[in-house]
């Protein structure tokens, strides 16, 4: 395909698509992970006190609000966020509900493969994304409480079927892939031994067709093991 050819292309996606975005506002007092830094913002700058611009200093995670999982955040020597492609999350989205499992239940097997019967087959480099209906429970602190604990998550041969897929990266709109409370993250480590990477904190999935285009990219942070990333699907 020609280079004009694709100009035209972003173009008429940027003009004609639905864009959803899949990514939370980074804001004061929003959800976190207990053992990480919550997300602090300080005014640097004012025009008001005589500043030539206005600007923030900014306190994060490398896993605040939406964000990515590079292997190298649960597998020693795995990849880190910096040298993951662009490419990563580039492709086509595949979203599966879950809303039906219960807190701390896990997403089954036959579950996925029921939507593959209604819909079509998961393919090698989809970006599979899974709606527990979680982010109905996302708040501002003190009002947080519900999305902090009891979340469900996927199950152990659900995501060795999704890593022997070779999918692109898996999501969700929970605080983590794996279910509140469990002992060891077993998603995290089939999917990120795999090389493929997690993304959590998603929201709008409601909004999202079985299958649409998605783009996400992450920030380079050097040797880091994740990474805030602005995702956002395009629905015809």
């Amino acid at each position: 395909m020609e280079h004009n050819n694709y100009i035209e292309m972003i173009e008429a996606i940027r003009d004609h698509a639905k864009v959803v975005d899949l990514s939370y506002t980074m804001e004061m007092n929003m959800p976190f992970w207990p053992t990480q830094p919550k997300y602090e913002a300080a005014v640097v700058e004012t025009y008001e006190a005589g500043g030539e611009s206005y600007h923030q200093s900014i306190r994060i995670s490398e896993h605040t609000g939406t964000h990515i999982d590079a292997p190298k955040h649960f597998i020693p020597g795995g990849c880190p966020v910096d040298e993951l492609s662009p490419r990563t999350v580039m492709g086509r989205g595949v979203t599966i509900h879950g809303e039906n499992i219960a807190p701390c239940g896990l997403l089954p097997l036959e579950q996925i493969k029921a939507f593959e019967a209604e819909n079509g087959e998961i393919r090698a480099g989809d970006i599979v994304m899974i709606r527990f209906g979680w982010e109905d429970k996302y708040a501002i602190l003190p009002e947080d409480k519900g999305f902090l604990r009891d979340w469900p998550g996927l199950s152990e041969e659900a995501a060795r079927y999704l890593a022997e897929k070779g999918v692109a990266a898996v999501g969700c709109d929970t605080l983590a892939l794996d279910a509140f409370g469990v002992k060891r993250f077993i998603s995290h480590e089939i999917l990120l031994g795999q090389g493929i990477p997690i993304m959590e904190n998603l929201c709008n999935l409601g909004k999202l067709p079985p299958f649409c285009a998605v783009f996400g990219l992450q920030n380079k942070f050097k040797g880091g093991s994740g990474s805030p990333i602005r995702l956002v699907a395009f629905v015809q």
